[in-house]
């Protein structure tokens, strides 16, 4: 857990970052947004994560004396703040389960005319989004005449861009070709540097999904209409309109591309790093990458947006996933089902040495390359000495100054003897 030093009665030295938004705006963006259960978790959660609240630990040089907190985190499944080392577990057995062969990047996006009703029914459109991602992979190389045999892909599910506004897209670790279980053979993809053509991929793309979509809205068993468009109208531009999928060459080297599937995988897409909220002039300044800018074989130059504090929050809020919707999925090779069923025959291409043990010392071998925590004071590397601090629990009073103190519910025996009284 990387180090969180700040002076456990300095509210000032929590300033400037997600959890001082949160922490100072998250009462009056329930008010204002009336968000639902789960939203206002994350905000609660958020706005303690790492602070006195939850308690930690007070850690002492060992050379000096000098001494420092370090607190510790919500854990929850969407905090922008922490969720370091399963993100790190998440990639290691990604990595445990990738075959031999060279990996493609393959992203799909959806058109942003879909963005209102991804808003209003995410689960569906979502998991429609992730199938038809995999059902134009597997059917493309199911041709002889593209690749001819079973390829693995590992996906991923983001809704944001760079600048946090709604940006639905999959990414997708796809293998550069198929296993032909009949010939017991890996197939190549007959195109050169890419699984197959563009064109195709992206027009097969379109097809399954408007297909799977019209089902969807047509078929649906909740009465009355689903969205106030109809499926014609929602999809009139859609059907002659080029889609974005893009597709990278190959590489050997798929950790690169798992590196950057699992950057996001266990929280929302920010932090600290990029974000910066000003207490006194009440306004959060962005830092995202400006594609519109870019040049060719460079990369995007840094640009800034400041957002009204409200706003902000409602730009990293929305991309909350909905209640027990897994944002990573695998399919093809890559699914368990598939690897149980052909374990015999693809032993040629799967790695030895890969199991729950060897993924075990490989997580403690990251932690432990990290550097020590050095005394801020004399910069001493020894382990300093460990002292658990318990969970201040009037810390967010310090923040939320306009919470209305409330008394704890009576009692039925309280209500009866009152009524008595």
């Amino acid at each position: 857990m990387p180090s969180h030093r700040q002076d456990a009665n300095s509210p000032e030295g929590y300033q400037g970052g997600i959890g001082d938004l949160f922490r100072t705006h998250g009462e009056d963006y329930i008010r204002v947004y009336k968000p639902d259960l789960r939203t206002i978790k994350l905000i609660r959660a958020v706005r303690i994560c790492r602070t006195p609240a939850l308690g930690g630990k007070l850690l002492s040089c060992q050379g000096c004396d000098h001494s420092w907190y370090q607190y510790f985190s919500c854990g929850h499944s969407h905090c922008p703040l922490c969720q370091g080392n399963k993100r790190q577990a998440w990639y290691e057995r990604i990595d445990a389960g990738l075959l031999e062969v060279p990996y493609l990047h393959i992203t799909f996006t959806l058109p942003h005319e879909l963005n209102g009703i991804c808003r209003l029914h995410p689960k569906a459109m979502y998991n429609l989004l992730l199938r038809s991602a995999w059902q134009t992979i597997r059917d493309l190389c199911a041709d002889p005449g593209k690749v001819g045999g079973l390829p693995g892909m590992t996906a991923v599910l983001h809704t944001w861009g760079s600048d946090l506004k709604h940006h639905v897209h999959a990414h997708c670790l796809v293998t550069y070709g198929g296993w032909a279980e009949q010939k017991g053979a890996w197939c190549w993809p007959k195109a050169k540097d890419k699984l197959v053509g563009h064109r195709q991929l992206r027009n097969r793309f379109r097809s399954i999904f408007l297909a799977g979509l019209k089902d969807w809205m047509t078929c649906h068993s909740v009465p009355g209409p689903i969205y106030h468009q109809s499926y014609g109208v929602l999809t009139a531009g859609l059907l002659s309109k080029s889609w974005v999928v893009n597709q990278q060459p190959p590489t050997v080297d798929a950790e690169l591309i798992n590196a950057y599937l699992s950057r996001y995988i266990c929280r929302i897409g920010i932090s600290d790093k990029r974000l910066h909220y000003d207490p006194i002039q009440k306004t959060v300044r962005l830092a995202y990458k400006d594609y519109r800018r870019q040049e060719a074989g460079q990369a995007a130059p840094i640009a800034y947006c400041e957002l009204a504090p409200l706003v902000a929050m409602q730009q990293i809020l929305q991309h909350l996933l909905p209640a027990y919707f897994h944002r990573s999925r695998s399919y093809g090779l890559h699914a368990p089902a598939t690897r149980k069923r052909l374990g015999n025959q693809l032993q040629a291409l799967v790695p030895t040495n890969r199991d729950t043990v060897r993924l075990l010392f490989r997580l403690l071998k990251h932690l432990l390359l990290q550097p020590l925590p050095a005394c801020e004071a004399c910069g001493d590397t020894r382990p300093p000495r460990v002292e658990i601090v318990a969970p201040d629990r009037g810390f967010l009073s310090t923040f939320l100054t306009n919470l209305e103190s409330r008394a704890p519910p009576r009692t039925v025996d309280q209500k009866e003897s009152k009524k008595v009284a």
